[in-house]
């Protein structure tokens, strides 16, 4: 079963308890126009009102478009430019902090410097690889930390 991006929306602003005229007004549309996204009659909304309601329900614009699950490189489908808008409006409220943000420009420094230590082309390629699949690991071993916390 495919479940539509305006039937997502509709579930995401109902979870969240919010009514159709209050997250209309929220994202700066009518609840006439919000209405026909949820519905599906207003087939392609403007790219900037799907940005403002996937921030406001926190939902990642790639799966609200329904491209995280197809087998297709969805690099193609999404503009480079589009995926930098997504990347800052996700990551925006983690980098306002100083120190995450000097720490996360650390990394980056490290990883770039590494370069030229590893001369190899493969080598870095998979040297990057490896810094990759443990961010990988250690992600999921602080998400089962917090998971026990909860409990």
């Amino acid at each position: 079963m495919e479940i539509k991006v305006g039937e997502l929306i509709k579930a995401k602003r109902e979870e969240k308890k919010c009514s159709l005229v209050d997250f209309a007004q929220i994202i700066g549309i009518t609840p006439g126009y919000l209405s026909q996204i949820e519905n599906g009659h207003k087939k392609n909304p403007k790219l900037e009102i799907l940005l403002k309601i996937a921030k406001e329900l926190d939902i990642d614009l790639i799966m609200l478009l329904g491209l995280e699950n197809t087998n297709e490189n969805f690099n193609f489908k999404i503009p480079p430019l589009l995926k930098l808008i997504l990347a800052k409006e996700r990551n925006f409220k983690v980098l306002e902090n100083k120190d995450i943000l000097k720490k996360i420009c650390d990394i980056i420094d490290k990883s770039l410097e590494c370069r030229y230590f590893i001369e190899n082309e493969e080598l870095y390629q998979l040297f990057l690889e490896d810094i990759y699949n443990q961010i990988e690991t250690i992600l999921k071993r602080y998400m089962a930390f917090q998971a026990i916390k909860e409990f």
